[in-house]
């Protein structure tokens, strides 16, 4: 059966490698970029069949024609010869079919709606440009496009033609687009749930009235499966032939009201770390949400809870109550918290927006601090946190950005046992270069406290560096406290097959107050994989010196860095 089953298999794969081994022994010449491209999947594709050594010339040059007719060459001259293991194409193109005439016209109840006029001033075909399908097929899908999202749902061309004259080398664009009529979107009905519908209407993207758009429905549809409350959304149009108003209907799958969650995992900053939680969605028919998590660790635990309630705009608005105790024990630092916080978040997939209130205890002390003693400080203190970003995926993103500003601050004329304000700049930045499939990720982190004793400062107010996230060549958080924070670092991601990459980087930083004394630096080499769940780094850092030597006492330090970069 073993046996069958492979030659079988044999079998059906022998085209494919006949075909590979006859494109492996062709040379095309005179031609390059997209126009190459065509060709040697044209010829790619008739070498399945049959091998091309067995095709008369005639044949081979009618087919290398038509792979380079789309980009406008219908009068190349085509030299084939053949050498023992070769074929070679030697191809003058000649010159480009020239469009003289674009003849469109809008027909139909959207002829006035000035997205038609827009659109035909942007298509990409442009009388005495050269003529190319591609751009012609995509005119095409644009004036559709537009029809799609203006309601337009039975609009078509009525005529669509490119007319070639031979003699004259010229061609002539014909598009007349009848709109059809304009549909319109009509009541929502949502079946009887346990969400108020009140919440429900608040993810409706769209008015009654508005021009139907199919990319609006899906947004919908999306919206409330992201909400967290239905295991399972069906939003259906329900279009009728003697209407133009298109009521939606929306059949809604309840979730489990309490949900568990355990993970265990393990990294370089941490050690062995687990995660235990209870979510409860929702609370109420308005829609609330709890969360509490427990997170343990060789130097970070914490017993968190939150309370969670939609904005107006359930979409990108809500409102937070956080409550957490906090053990931190790090090289530089050892603290007990804990934190009261009211919170506003505003998220946009471009823009974030973290207004907070937080009131603090917190009982800790420095390693490095001149008093032996614990601390114990009461902060009330405001917080803004504001964020860009730019990415194409949410775990790797080739190119991109994401810039995250913080302030916040207190004084002891509000309830505070210190006075001082903080700013803090976080920058990642990252830039794919295709030819060489090379990326360059760049990080700086700066900060910047005001305040008489450093020491004064709890712990989890202060800044500290060290670790897989910035200076890697140095333990987690083992550097600080400071009045100053500085760090930047470049690390060169070459990938040597697909979603793998061998990375090189460099970091240089510190945590200082108020001068610098000695900037950290380190250097190191690993891999990364882009795993279906993100990036996986790992790799071997050294702390080094100034001249480049390295640094006395330091070890190479292993780095293990699971997930996005942006």
């Amino acid at each position: 059966m073993n046996k069958t089953v492979r030659l079988l298999i044999i079998i059906l794969c022998l085209p494919l490698f006949i075909a590979a081994e006859d494109v492996k022994n062709i040379q095309i010449n005179g031609v390059s970029g997209k126009l190459l491209d065509n060709i040697q999947t044209r010829l790619t594709e008739i070498a399945q069949n049959k091998s091309l050594k067995e095709e008369s010339e005639e044949e081979l040059r009618a087919q290398v024609i038509k792979a380079m007719t789309p980009y406008g060459f219908f009068k190349p001259t085509i030299r084939i010869s053949y050498q023992p293991n070769k074929i070679i194409f030697n191809i003058i193109p000649g010159p480009r079919l020239i469009v003289t005439k674009i003849d469109t016209n809008i027909i139909g109840a959207g002829k006035d709606n000035p997205r038609f006029s827009q659109a035909l001033k942007e298509l990409p075909i442009k009388s005495g440009k050269p003529f190319n399908s591609a751009n012609y097929e995509t005119a095409k899908q644009n004036l559709m496009s537009v029809a799609e999202q203006e309601g337009y749902l039975r609009a078509s061309f009525e005529k669509s033609e490119v007319l070639i004259d031979r003699k004259q080398y010229k061609a002539t664009i014909i598009l007349i687009f009848d709109t059809g009529p304009q549909y319109y979107f009509g009541q929502v009905r949502f079946d009887p749930t346990y969400i108020s519908p009140d919440l429900l209407h608040r993810f409706v993207p769209f008015k009654y009235g508005q021009p139907y758009s199919a990319d609006k429905v899906l947004e919908f549809n999306n919206y409330l499966s992201g909400s967290g409350y239905f295991k399972a959304v069906n939003v259906q149009p329900k279009q009728n032939e003697n209407s133009q108003i298109i009521p939606l209907d929306v059949h809604l799958q309840r979730a489990s009201r309490i949900n568990y969650s355990l993970g265990l995992g393990f990294g370089t900053d941490t050690g062995i770390r687990g995660k235990a939680g209870v979510h409860v969605v929702p609370v109420n028919r308005a829609g609330h949400k709890f969360n509490a998590v427990a997170l343990g660790s060789f130097n970070e635990n914490t017993l968190q809870s939150q309370y969670v309630i939609p904005g107006q705009n359930p979409i990108t608005d809500q409102y937070e109550a956080l409550g957490s105790f906090s053990n931190l024990n790090y090289n530089a630092a050892y603290s007990n918290s804990l934190l009261l916080s009211l919170a506003q978040r505003h998220n946009l997939p471009t823009f974030q927006r973290l207004l907070s209130l937080n009131a603090l205890y917190e009982r800790f002390n420095y390693d490095d601090q001149p008093t032996f003693g614990n601390k114990t400080k009461n902060t009330l203190y405001p917080k803004a946190t504001f964020t860009w970003l730019n990415k194409s995926d949410q775990l790797f993103s080739p190119n991109g950005y994401k810039v995250t500003l913080t302030g916040l601050g207190a004084t002891k004329a509000l309830f505070s046992d210190i006075n001082f304000s903080q700013a803090l700049l976080d920058a990642r930045a990252a830039y794919m270069v295709n030819p060489i499939r090379t990326r360059f990720f760049f990080h700086t982190i700066q900060g910047i406290t005001v305040i008489n004793d450093i020491y004064q400062l709890p712990v989890s107010l202060g800044f500290l560096l060290g670790g897989s996230d910035n200076l890697k060549g140095y333990n987690y958080n083992a550097l600080g406290p400071g009045k100053i924070l500085t760090y930047g670092g470049i690390e060169v991601q070459k990938e040597t097959v697909e979603n793998w990459y061998v990375i090189g980087f460099y970091d240089v930083g510190d945590v200082y107050k108020p001068r610098a004394k000695n900037i950290k630096q380190d250097v190191g080499l690993g891999l990364m994989w882009v795993s279906p769940v993100g990036p996986i780094k790992i790799g071997i850092a050294q702390a080094i010196e100034s001249d480049f030597k390295l640094t006395s006492g330091k070890k190479p330090k292993l780095v293990i860095n699971i997930g996005p970069d942006l």
